[in-house]
């Protein structure tokens, strides 16, 4: 049994974040971590910040309490993966979700992407406009007998129902029913996925020119701070920017994302399905 299946009958009764490991556990790691630098050469600044990576240990588990209700919108599983202990019958096989929050992100400009890191510095924005300002990131964990994915991510933007769904749309395409056969889709070779907004995205490929560790410091180092052994998060600060990091899934692959519209007309959600369930079947 893993540590996040324990979260599953521990979140009942406490209703708190989870410390997964003692500090004195910590302490000792660190401690040993500290013993072993001591008897290396001295490096340069760059490498002492090459070679120490945070301690890939159990991470403190922080759970969204995302407000049930009915979805007036399909896929309900969209919503409905966000509802702590929600299930969904896949076959023979039934899943359990719990919203884990991982940190808000900086949209500066509300000009968006998502898309695998590797291809950052070429991706251009989706052509919605989402709302400017600081807002949580989410991610729905599937649970089937111990083994644990990212089954969505999003970025909530208000707690308002969403009544509509449509394609998150790079310039140049046509939008269409999400039911449809068409799949607008971003490609994933690394497992891994991102939400980040256009000017830090900008300000990352700047950095980055004279940083040759940037993006491991961004990415494989800050994933490790939050390991969950089959899934990760990062959010890593550089400025006054940020970009947000996840597990995709099982692995690899094509993952379409998704703008959520309130009764009003407002945008409320941009959501990334990792494609573990067939919901388009229902």
């Amino acid at each position: 049994m893993t540590r996040f299946t324990l979260l599953f009958a521990a979140a009942l009764l406490i209703g708190k974040p989870l410390f997964a490991q003692t500090k004195e556990q910590i302490d000792s790691i660190n401690a040993e971590f500290l013993k072993a630098l001591k008897n290396t050469p001295p490096p340069s600044d760059v490498e002492i910040r090459a070679r120490q990576p945070p301690q890939k240990v159990p991470d403190t588990i922080h759970l969204a309490y995302v407000h049930a209700y009915r979805p007036q919108a399909l896929p309900a599983l969209f919503e409905t993966a966000f509802f702590n202990l929600s299930s969904y019958k896949q076959d023979t096989m039934t899943f359990f979700f719990v919203a884990v929050d991982i940190g808000e992100i900086n949209c500066e400009t509300g000009r968006l992407i998502a898309c695998d890191p590797i291809v950052m510095r070429d991706m251009r924005p989706f052509v919605q406009q989402f709302p400017i300002g600081r807002f949580p990131v989410q991610l729905s964990i599937a649970n089937y007998k111990g083994d644990e994915r990212v089954a969505f991510s999003r970025i909530n933007f208000s707690d308002e129902p969403v009544v509509r769904w449509e394609f998150a749309l790079d310039s140049g395409k046509r939008q269409c029913s999400i039911f449809s056969d068409t799949l607008y889709s971003y490609s994933v070779d690394g497992g891994m996925a991102i939400f980040i907004d256009v000017k830090a995205n900008q300000a990352f490929a700047t950095l980055e020119r004279t940083d040759n560790y940037l993006f491991e410091q961004a990415f494989t180092y800050e994933m490790n701070k939050h390991d969950h052994v089959s899934w990760q998060y990062g959010n890593y600060h550089f400025q006054e920017h940020n970009v947000v990091s996840f597990s995709t899934g099982f692995g690899d692959g094509r993952y379409g994302a998704y703008v959520g519209y309130d009764k009003d007309g407002k945008i409320c959600r941009l959501l990334t399905d990792f494609g573990l369930f067939d919901w388009w079947k229902k």
